[in-house]
């Protein structure tokens, strides 16, 4: 009954169920290249669930799909606040500082990310990224330093 157990910490009753939906709707948006609702959309669930990291990774996504690198850092920081054992977040904040050229700080996090989740989703986004800064696809030419 994983599905319909409810979010702790949100502040009205939210099943998991909705929020993924909720979170769904927004990436929709996103894809579609419809910023301002997916921003409404991710603010919302931040503001729903203001204990979990998952909406404020979104905001990152959107930030950063729109290129807004620092934008998508100061969300992704907010995530890794909110979530200190989690890779992901620590992922996406190496995948930011990547593209704004401090590649140092960002292998820091890219390997704190393998770190403390091994075997998670966030340590295969940092490993992924480590790779194409070693084959050189990243940081993309022009990243500002």
């Amino acid at each position: 009954m994983a599905e319909t157990s409810e979010i702790s910490g949100s502040l009205v009753p939210l099943a998991k169920r909705e929020a993924m939906i909720l979170l769904e709707a927004g990436y929709l948006w996103l894809d579609l290249g419809q910023f301002t609702k997916a921003k409404e959309v991710f603010a919302g669930a931040a503001a729903l669930m203001p204990k979990s990291e998952v909406p404020q990774l979104a905001l990152g996504s959107l930030e950063f799909a729109q290129g807004r690198n620092d934008k998508a850092l100061q969300a992704y920081r907010a995530a890794q606040r909110l979530a200190p054992g989690s890779a992901l977040p620590r992922a996406h904040c190496g995948e930011a500082l990547l593209f704004m050229g401090k590649v140092p700080e960002a292998l820091k996090e890219l390997k704190a990310a393998m770190d403390v989740e091994p075997e998670s989703d966030g340590a295969r986004l940092a490993q992924a990224l480590l790779e194409a800064k070693e084959a050189g696809a990243l940081p993309p030419p022009g990243a500002k330093k």
